[in-house]
C-alpha cells in the first residue's frame, strides 16, 4: 500500500501522542484489548451510520476510552483504503494537561480542529473522537452549533457519568445525540473477557453471534411468561457456556472481582482495594461531585455513601437512613440523586401495581458494583464466601443489576408485606415475570412454591427462581406441576449469562 501525505491534523502538536495510526498503522493498536463488550456492535454501527452525534457515558475506569479506540480500529480496518481513513480520524482527551497551559486558547483550538476536520472531509468521512469531553467548558454549545450547521464531521464523545453537570449538558443536545450508557462489566462479559475456566475458545465472532441470538431467536425475552420459562428450562442458558457447565465458583469470583477491568490484573489484594476506593469513591466524591455540585462538606456525602454500603439490597427509607448515619433527611434527599447519577448506587422502588405495602416511601438500595464494597470493607474473597447472609445479599444485588439489562424492560420493582416478599417484578411490555433469589445450598420446595404463589397473586404470568446450585430435574418437574404459574428454576451462573 502506497504511503500518503501526513494527516492534515498533524499540524496540531498536542494531538500527536493520541493518534499513532497517522504514523504507524501496523502497531497503533498493539496494546488495545481484543475483547469487545456486548455494546460494541451497536455502538460501532451508530458511529458509522447514525446522522446524530454519539456519546458514551458511564462511571470512571469502566472502559469508555477503550470502546472509542476499538471503534477507531474497526473504522480503519473496514475502510477500502485504511491509511487514508486513518488520516481522517482524530482522537483526543479533553483532560490533557496541555489545555491548561497559560496562554493556550481552548476555544481557538477547538474551532481550528473542527475547521481542519471539515477540510479533511472533502476526501472522505472524517471522525472526531473527544474523550472526557465534559472537561471542555461549554462543549455542548459547540457541538450543538456544529451539528445545526450540518458540519460534515462525525462527532463521537465520551464523558464520566460521575459528573452530573455532564448529564445536564447532554440534555441540551436532545435529538442531536444518542447516548450509550456503559456500566461495569456484566457477569457474561467478565466471564468471556478474563479467560477463566477454559472459556477462551469463544472468539469475538462467536460471542457476538451468541449475544445476538439471545435477542433475536426467541420469544424468550419479550413474549408471554410461559414461553420465557420454557426457554429457560432446563438447559437453554447452557449454550452461553458452550456446554462447559460453569458452576457457582465463577459467580463467587465475579462477585469479588467486580466489573472494572483495570482491577483484575493488579498484583495484590491491597492494590485492588486501594485502586477501587481511590477511583470509585474518593475521586468521584471529592473531584466530580465537589466540582459539579459545589459541596462545602463533601465528607458528609462520603459518610452517607459509606452508610449505604452496610446492607446492600435492604429495604429502608430516608428517615431510617437519617437516624442511622446522623444526617438530616433533607440533606439525604439532596445527596441520593447525586449518588445515583455517579453510578455508585441505585434505588429499586416498589412495583407500581403494589397496593397493600406499608410505608410507601420505602425502597431498596443496590450497589452498581460489589467489588467497591469489598474494597471499602477490606474483605477477602474467603471471608466473603464464608458469610452466607452476605452472599445471599450479594446474589440478590447482582441479579438486580442484571435484570436492569433485560431487553424490553418497562418496569422493575419489588413487593413486600410483613414477612412476605417477592424480590423482583419484571414488566416486559404486557408481560410480567416474578423473580425470586434463594442463594442457599439447598432450596426448599415450599420456598419455590411460595414465590410462585406470590407471583400469581401480583399478576405475573410466570415465576423464575434463581438458585445457588442446579436443582434436580425431576424435582423441578414436580414443582412445575404444583406451581400456579409457569415456573423455571435456574442456577445463578446460568441466569446471569443471559444478560
Amino acid at each position: 500500500m502506497s504511503e500518503l501525505p501526513p494527516s492534515l491534523f498533524a499540524k496540531f502538536e498536542i494531538l500527536q501522542a493520541y493518534n499513532l495510526w497517522w504514523q504507524d498503522l501496523a502497531h497503533a493498536f498493539a496494546g488495545l484489548p481484543e475483547f469487545r463488550r456486548d455494546v460494541f456492535d451497536e455502538l460501532y454501527a451508530d458511529v458509522k451510520q447514525l446522522p446524530q452525534m454519539v456519546s458514551v457515558t458511564g462511571p470512571r475506569r469502566v472502559g469508555k476510552s477503550t470502546l472509542l479506540q476499538q471503534c477507531i480500529q474497526q473504522l480503519i480496518k473496514d475502510a477500502p483504503d485504511p491509511q487514508a481513513q486513518a488520516s481522517r480520524i482524530v482522537y483526543f482527551s479533553m483532560q490533557d494537561p496541555g489545555l491548561e497551559i497559560p496562554g493556550f486558547n481552548q476555544d481557538q483550538f477547538f474551532n481550528a480542529l473542527v475547521a481542519t476536520a471539515v477540510e479533511a472531509s472533502k476526501d472522505g468521512v472524517t471522525y472526531l473522537f473527544l474523550d472526557e469531553v465534559q472537561r471542555f467548558p461549554r462543549w455542548e454549545l459547540y457541538l450543538k452549533k456544529f451539528y445545526d450547521l450540518k458540519t460534515p464531521v462525525r462527532f463521537v464523545v465520551s464523558g464520566s457519568a460521575s459528573a452530573p453537570i455532564f448529564k445536564k449538558s447532554r440534555e441540551s443536545l436532545l435529538g442531536r445525540i444518542k447516548d450509550f450508557h456503559v456500566l461495569p462489566f456484566s457477569f457474561r462479559e467478565w466471564f468471556w473477557a478474563t479467560g477463566r475456566d477454559g472459556q477462551t475458545w469463544l472468539d469475538q465472532e462467536m460471542r457476538g453471534h451468541i449475544v445476538r441470538s439471545i435477542g433475536e431467536d426467541g420469544h424468550h425475552f419479550q413474549t408471554c411468561g410461559a414461553e420465557i420459562v420454557e426457554w429457560l428450562t432446563p438447559d437453554a442458558p447452557d449454550i452461553l457456556f458452550g456446554g462447559m457447565g460453569v458452576n457457582i465458583v465463577a459467580c463467587e469470583n465475579f462477585l469479588f472481582e467486580g466489573g472494572f477491568p483495570e482491577v483484575w490484573n493488579l498484583p495484590t489484594l491491597l492494590a485492588k482495594q486501594e485502586y477501587l476506593y481511590q477511583n470509585q469513591v474518593e475521586r468521584v466524591i471529592f473531584e466530580d461531585l465537589l466540582v459539579a455540585a459545589e459541596f462545602r462538606k463533601p465528607e458528609m456525602l462520603r459518610r452517607f455513601y459509606l452508610g449505604l454500603l452496610k446492607d446492600p439490597g435492604r429495604e429502608t427509607n430516608l428517615s431510617q437512613i437519617s437516624s442511622e448515619i446522623g444526617l438530616a433527611r433533607s440533606t439525604i434527599e439532596t445527596y441520593f440523586p447525586l449518588l445515583e447519577a455517579t453510578d455508585l448506587v441505585w434505588r429499586l422502588h416498589k412495583h407500581t401495581s403494589t397496593k397493600a405495602t406499608p410505608k410507601a416511601g420505602n425502597f431498596k438500595t443496590y450497589l452498581v458494583d460489589l467489588a467497591v464494597r469489598n474494597a471499602v470493607m477490606k474483605l477477602s474473597q474467603e471471608h466473603m464466601v464464608a458469610d452466607p447472609t452476605l452472599m445471599g445479599a450479594y446474589a440478590e444485588n447482582v441479579v438486580a443489576n442484571h435484570l436492569r439489562r433485560w431487553p424490553g424492560l418497562v418496569e422493575l420493582g419489588y413487593w413486600r408485606r410483613n414477612n412476605d416478599e417477592l424480590d423482583f417484578m419484571v414488566d416486559l411490555g404486557a408481560t410480567r415475570i416474578g423473580v425470586e433469589v434463594k442463594y442457599r445450598n439447598e432450596v426448599q420446595d415450599k420456598d419455590v412454591l411460595k414465590a410462585a404463589r406470590l407471583s400469581e397473586a401480583h399478576g405475573c404470568e410466570a415465576c423464575i427462581m434463581v438458585t445457588k446450585e442446579p436443582m434436580a430435574a425431576d424435582n423441578i418437574e414436580k414443582l412445575k406441576i404444583q406451581s400456579p404459574v409457569p415456573l423455571a428454576v435456574v442456577p445463578l451462573a446460568a441466569f446471569l449469562m443471559l444478560f
